[in-house]
């Protein structure tokens, strides 16, 4: 309960870097395992970066479990989400950019990345990039991510009964999972944990690379058009400068920073 109240205290804090502003109040919900509104998180920076540039804006951040993002948004109780790749379901109910084709606008992205999959050390277990090679068991993935869908068309079944990515790999150690997904920014804070991955290893292919967008409930998107696309545009030019470059590819583990994160 006192992290919920410090992290509260941390969305009214962005509220008040905008002060006095006049126009509308953005909420934008995110996963609270990304830490407080003013963590460290890439992807905390660069939105922290879009609230600076947009000083007529009121923004509240609100961290709470994915599975509750994703339902907030969907029945317009949440503005925004931080962060969410693209599957046909969310789009139901949530606004992404799109391009000339209709195409979710990857130029607009706010950061790509793939996952690793992870498999106890001396198991067989491997992947094409696309399907698993010699799986015996679930694909363990956190509850609501989209890799679930991922995993299903390599031809995997899924457990996603997991609060965390701390019991689902508890439950990979004992046996009860053949593998586990991870994100690549995940995969390396693991890797700089002490014990977090002792007993497993990631097989050498990343899976699915992919676009991961800010968008909008259906109702914020009807009543303020021409502010989500402003968003979009600038979240962009945010990603794009050096500093939010550099962020990026140093928590997802790369050191490659040429190209467009």
């Amino acid at each position: 309960m006192a992290a919920r109240r410090i992290a509260a205290v941390l969305a009214l804090w962005l509220v008040a870097a905008a002060a006095g502003a006049a126009g509308p109040v953005v909420r934008v919900c995110y996963n609270d395992q990304l830490g407080p509104p003013d963590g460290g998180h890439f992807s905390l920076q660069l939105m922290r970066a879009v609230v600076a540039a947009k000083p007529a804006l009121r923004f509240e951040l609100q961290p709470l479990p994915w599975v509750r993002c994703l339902i907030l948004a969907s029945r317009g109780d949440a503005d925004a989400i931080l962060g969410a790749s693209f599957t046909p379901e969310r789009a139901l109910d949530l606004v992404y950019p799109r391009d000339a084709q209709g195409r979710p606008d990857e130029s607009r992205r706010l950061f790509a990345q793939g996952y690793r999959l992870l498999r106890r050390q001396g198991d067989a277990l491997d992947t094409d990039g696309q399907r698993f090679i010699q799986l015996v068991g679930p694909i363990g993935v956190e509850r609501g991510h989209s890799s679930a869908s991922f995993a299903r068309a390599g031809g995997a079944d899924t457990d996603d009964n997991h609060p965390d990515v701390t019991a689902m790999l508890a439950k990979l150690r004992n046996g009860r999972l053949g593998g586990a997904l991870v994100a690549e920014p995940q995969y390396a804070s693991l890797r700089g944990q002490s014990g977090a991955l002792d007993g497993l290893e990631a097989t050498p292919t990343v899976l699915q690379p992919r676009g991961y967008y800010l968008v909008f409930s259906a109702a914020f998107a009807r009543r303020e058009p021409i502010l989500v696309e402003q968003l979009w545009n600038e979240a962009a030019r945010q990603r794009d400068t050096p500093r939010i470059r550099e962020e990026t590819a140093l928590q997802q583990g790369s050191s490659t920073l040429g190209d467009p994160p």
